[in-house]
């Protein structure tokens, strides 16, 4: 049920997206929605270095450990240092995108409480991962809350949005904490020393992070404009959704570090397919629609989200498979585990593979972005370009990732279910079609989001009921479910 109560919340962050995307979208220019995306991306560069701590002491608490505050007080130094680091990169990266300074500068507002935030959000993930569920539903009604008081009723712009965004993760954070204060316990730096001495393990990620990010960082600089980013950034909006589904994972990494098995793995891969295939179909089919609720000037990246949508829900198989090698690696049980030790294991060699993909997905969108460049591609033509790239990083991603988990557990996937749910899929398409036909298309917020909205709800139920009478495992889940939820 982890998995599901994740994926449900997610799922109902879905309003709470859109009307923020909303206020944001319409609020701001393209131009300032790119810088938005540009500085967000530069922000996650510093705080994915959270995970130099929280990876370890996640395990530890996996294992009947408290580490929470000895994490907390190593983020929040390492955050401290980081905030100098950033002041020094200011200057250059506004330049790069053709912005003031000050622009760059708001990503402090972030930079401090998302450390922290990522890092009780990784010790989490190794005891008690709900609680990132609870936490991001509040962050979810808090960033609309302040949105709507400082970007629409204040009118603060830029500004606004990022003051909005870490008042929320604020909230989040100590939500996060408090539900955590059974494993707060006290400062021990001899577990902070052994976490930073296998640090060759969460580097390998953070650099691997680092270099993934690259690719928005780089599309400002070498294209000499934020105005693809802006796109891109629409496109992603939707297409993230898709990738939702990887939340039903979240229960499989303590499952396995606990000494779960193949099945656990089966249950997991169907559970999240029943629920995925069918936001992959509605992204593909509402995604036009919806673009056009954000913007009307980004229903042009239609093309762009149907090439994302796929890619990320090719991606969202690559954390299963990541559960799976992180679930079943031991080499931290031991009590004197050198260097050596680390960089010897299968988590590291998984995540160094990720690191050279990254290599190439980066250099291969440098050279698309050079080319749309020196060629006067458009900003839409540039982003859809690169949208393909990504795909072609996703799968490869999810070959390595299917590889390595093989030689830690055995599992068969499930095939037949991945039939039936793509049938059931094409099903609700067919329901929402006749809807799609007869309501109109419009510019106007209110009225387009009445045709999305009433497609969805059609989608939504027409898929349930397709699902109940087409698989005999959807039945048993969508069951268990009510059972869980309405007869308890």
């Amino acid at each position: 049920m982890t998995g599901f109560v994740a994926f449900v919340v997610r799922m109902g962050s879905l309003l709470s997206g859109l009307v923020f995307s909303l206020i944001v979208a319409r609020r701001l220019s393209e131009e300032d929605f790119g810088a938005w995306t540009y500085v967000g991306r530069l922000v996650s560069y510093f705080a994915v270095t959270a995970s130099f701590i929280s990876f370890w002491a996640a395990r530890d608490a996996g294992r009947g450990g408290r580490p929470l505050k000895t994490a907390l007080l190593g983020s929040g130094i390492m955050a401290a240092v980081l905030s100098l680091v950033y002041l020094g990169v200011v200057g250059f990266s506004a330049s790069a995108i053709g912005r003031e300074p000050w622009v760059v500068l708001l990503g402090l507002m972030q930079l401090p409480v998302l450390h922290l935030l990522n890092t009780a959000e990784g010790v989490s993930y190794g005891h008690r991962p709900i609680l990132t569920a609870y936490g991001f539903a509040f962050f979810e009604v808090a960033k609309v809350f302040y949105a709507f008081l400082a970007v629409y009723v204040v009118g603060l712009g830029l500004t606004g949005v990022f003051a909005s965004l870490a008042l929320a993760q604020l909230v989040q954070l100590l939500l996060l904490v408090y539900l955590q204060r059974d494993v707060l316990g006290g400062v021990v730096l001899s577990d902070l020393v052994r976490w930073l001495k296998g640090f060759s393990i969460p580097l390998i990620g953070v650099v691997n992070g680092f270099v993934y990010g690259l690719d928005v960082f780089l599309g400002g600089v070498l294209y000499g404009s934020a105005l693809p980013l802006a796109y891109w950034q629409a496109a992603l909006t939707v297409a993230l959704v898709v990738g939702m589904y990887n939340n039903l994972t979240v229960g499989l990494y303590p499952a396995l570090l606990s000494g779960g098995g193949g099945g656990e793995v089966e249950k997991v891969f169907r559970f999240a397919m029943m629920l995925g295939t069918p936001l992959l179909f509605g992204a593909l089919f509402l995604g036009g629609d919806i673009l056009r609720l954000l913007r009307p000037a980004y229903a042009e990246a239609a093309p762009v989200l149907y090439v994302l949508a796929v890619s990320y829900w090719v991606a969202g198989l690559s954390f299963l498979f990541t559960s799976v090698i992180g679930g079943r690696e031991d080499v931290d049980r031991g009590g004197d585990v050198s260097f050596k030790d680390y960089v010897r294991s299968w988590l590291f060699r998984y995540n160094f593979v990720v690191f050279l993909l990254n290599v190439a997905y980066v250099s291969a969108f440098s050279a698309m972005a050079f080319a749309a460049r020196a060629g006067g591609w458009g900003a839409v033509d540039t982003a859809y370009a690169w949208a393909y790239v990504h795909l072609g990083l996703s799968a490869v991603t999810v070959l390595a990732g299917y590889f390595f988990s093989r030689r830690r557990v055995v599992f068969k996937v499930p095939w037949p279910s991945l039939i039936r749910y793509a049938a059931a899929s094409v099903l609700m398409v067919v329901a929402m079609y006749p809807l799609y036909l007869m309501l109109p298309v419009s510019n106007t917020a209110a009225v387009q989001f009445v045709r999305v909205g009433a497609m969805l709800v059609v989608g939504m139920v027409s898929y349930l009921g397709a699902v109940v009478l087409l698989d005999r495992e959807g039945r048993d889940m969508v069951q268990l479910l009510y059972t869980r939820l309405f007869k308890q």
